[in-house]
């Protein structure tokens, strides 16, 4: 097993829309299924989520091309003493038929020890929902 996970979706929008739902803290409450997030959107900012399922996840800006790119740098995931991390969570968009495919790939899974077979297993299950979470907001399904 690979030491990351990706999934992708196409979403009925603009670059710009889908863009601006990665850095908007509400937004992000939304995909991430969280109940607190907080995003300060340029590079070197803090990308944080407390999850509805007691994780968090944080980490910093890396690098930031507006209705291209976000790289979250530092990325940790952590839940009940149980801390992975540093990982890198990359949000790619590309333009295609009217609206964009996004990837959202997470590498590092095997930082931290531990089983993380079955963690890279969980998160890769997550970012399925998530993308599906992302495209049912932004259109509206």
């Amino acid at each position: 097993m690979d030491n990351f996970v990706a999934d992708g979706i196409f979403i009925d929008a603009s670059p710009e829309r889908v863009f601006q739902c990665l850095l908007d803290p509400d937004e992000v409450r939304v995909w991430m299924e969280a109940e607190e997030a907080a995003v300060e959107p340029e590079e070197g900012g803090r990308f944080f989520a407390r999850r509805a399922d007691g994780s968090t996840v944080e980490g910093r800006i890396a690098t930031k091309k507006d209705g291209v790119s976000l790289v979250v740098g530092d990325y940790t995931w952590e839940r009940q003493g149980e801390r992975r991390g540093p990982m890198q969570l990359r949000c790619t968009l590309e333009p295609r038929h009217g609206g964009v495919w996004i990837t959202i790939r997470q590498d590092g899974l095997d930082t931290g020890g531990g089983n993380w077979k079955a963690f890279a297993t969980a998160t890769r299950e997550e970012l399925v929902r998530a993308t599906v979470r992302m495209k049912r907001h932004i259109e509206g399904i």
